[in-house]
C-alpha cells in the first residue's frame, strides 16, 4: 500500500492506494505465496529450513525462550518501526503500542539517548491495538495514522 498524508490551510486529507509490486502480481499468478512474510507460517521446505535457522539460533545462544519470546533481544517490544531524529536538537521522537489501554504512548529521548521524562499516553477514539508501523514529526506536532487494521483476541478463543 502507498499512503499519503496532505496537510493544508489547517486541513488534512489522506490517501492510499494499492500497488501492484513484482512479487504481488507473482503472488496472485500463482495463487500463493512464493517469498515469506512476516507473518507466513512454517510450511514446506522453505518452513523447514526457517524452523532449522530458529533452532540454530537457540543451540548457538543467540536466542533464549526461557526469557520469553519477544520480538527482538530489547525492553523496547512493540517500539515503532521508524524513530524520527530532530537535525536541529539531536533528540529522537518515537512511540510504542501495546495490548491494553492506552493503546499509543509516545516518547522522546535526548540527543544523548537519554529518555527523561514517562511516555505520554495518546487518547484517541481508538478502541483496541492496531498494528501502527509509523508517525510523522513537524516542529509542532507529532501525527499518528490509526490504521484499519487492529487487532482482537477472539483468534485465541477456544
Amino acid at each position: 500500500m502507498l499512503h499519503c498524508l496532505r496537510i493544508s490551510s489547517g486541513r488534512a486529507s489522506f490517501c492510499s492506494r494499492c500497488v501492484r509490486t513484482y512479487k504481488y502480481t507473482l503472488e496472485q499468478q500463482s495463487g500463493s505465496s512464493l517469498l515469506p512474510k512476516f507473518f507466513s507460517g512454517f510450511r514446506g521446505l522453505a518452513g523447514v529450513a526457517r524452523a532449522a535457522v530458529s533452532m540454530l539460533r537457540v543451540l548457538t545462544g543467540q536466542f533464549n525462550p526461557r526469557k520469553g519470546i519477544g520480538v527482538a533481544n530489547t525492553s523496547l517490544a512493540y517500539l515503532g518501526a521508524h524513530p524520527k531524529k530532530d537535525p536541529e536538537t539531536g533528540e529522537m521522537f518515537a512511540f510504542r503500542w501495546g495490548l491494553l489501554p492506552p493503546f499509543l504512548t509516545y516518547f522522546v529521548l535526548d540527543a544523548d539517548g537519554t529518555k527523561r521524562c514517562p511516555d505520554v499516553p495518546i487518547f484517541s477514539n481508538m478502541r483496541r491495538p492496531s498494528f501502527m508501523h509509523d508517525f510523522a514529526i513537524t516542529k509542532k506536532y507529532a501525527l499518528f495514522c490509526d490504521m484499519q487494521l487492529g487487532m482482537s483476541g477472539n483468534i485465541f478463543r477456544f
